[in-house]
C-alpha cells in the first residue's frame, strides 16, 4: 500500500479529531454556563486552517485530482465534487472561526453556534473522507504509476502534520502548543 494512502487517512482523522475537540469544548462550556478555554479553541482552529484546509487539500488536488481527472474522464464529476467539498470546507472553517470570535467578545448565541458548526463541519468532513476512500483512492490505486505514487508519497510526507503524527492526547496538546507559538 502506498504511504500516501496512510498519510491521507491519518490527516483526515486528525482533522475530525480537532473538530470534535472544538465541539466538545463548546458543549462543555454551554452545559456549565461558563466561557470555554479559548487558549484551546484557537489553536485547534489554527490547526484546521493551516494543515487540512491548506496543505492536505492542496496536495490531494495536485497529486491525485489532477492526475486522475486528466487520465480518466469518467472521474471528472467525482473530482469536481471533491473540489467543491474542499471549497465548502474553507467556508465551514471561516464560519466556525467567526462564531468563536463572537463568542470571545461575549455574544451569548455564539457558543451554541460554535458547537453546531463544529458538528456540521466534522459530519461534512467524514462524508467527504468516505467518498474519497470509497471512490477516489481505489481509482488512484488502479491508475497511478509507481513513479506517480512515489512522488505523491514524498509530497504528502513532506507535510509535518503535528496532530496526524500524534499518538496520545499529551502528544496532541504539545503539538497544539507548538503550533500556537509559531508565527
Amino acid at each position: 500500500m502506498s504511504r500516501a494512502l496512510q498519510i491521507i487517512t491519518q490527516q483526515q482523522r486528525a482533522m475530525s479529531s480537532a473538530l470534535l475537540a472544538v465541539r466538545t469544548i463548546a458543549r462543555k462550556a454551554l452545559r456549565s454556563g461558563s466561557s470555554p478555554d479559548f487558549s484551546q479553541l484557537v489553536p485547534l482552529l489554527d490547526y484546521v486552517e493551516r494543515f487540512p484546509e491548506t496543505l492536505h487539500q492542496a496536495n490531494e488536488e495536485k497529486y491525485l485530482f489532477r492526475v486522475l481527472e486528466s487520465r480518466e474522464p469518467r472521474l471528472a464529476r467525482l473530482v469536481a465534487r471533491l473540489r467543491r467539498d474542499h471549497a465548502a470546507m474553507k467556508g465551514y472553517g471561516q464560519r466556525l472561526r467567526t462564531a468563536v470570535a463572537y463568542w470571545r467578545t461575549g455574544d451569548p448565541k455564539a457558543g451554541r453556534q460554535t458547537a453546531i458548526m463544529a458538528d456540521d463541519y466534522v459530519r461534512f468532513c467524514r462524508q467527504h473522507a468516505r467518498l474519497e476512500q470509497r471512490e477516489l483512492l481505489p481509482a488512484a490505486l488502479e491508475l497511478l504509476s509507481d513513479a506517480e505514487w512515489s512522488k505523491t508519497d514524498q509530497a504528502l510526507a513532506s507535510v509535518a502534520d503535528p496532530l496526524a503524527l500524534s499518538k496520545s492526547r499529551r502528544d496532541c496538546e504539545i503539538a497544539l502548543k507548538q503550533l500556537a507559538s509559531r508565527p
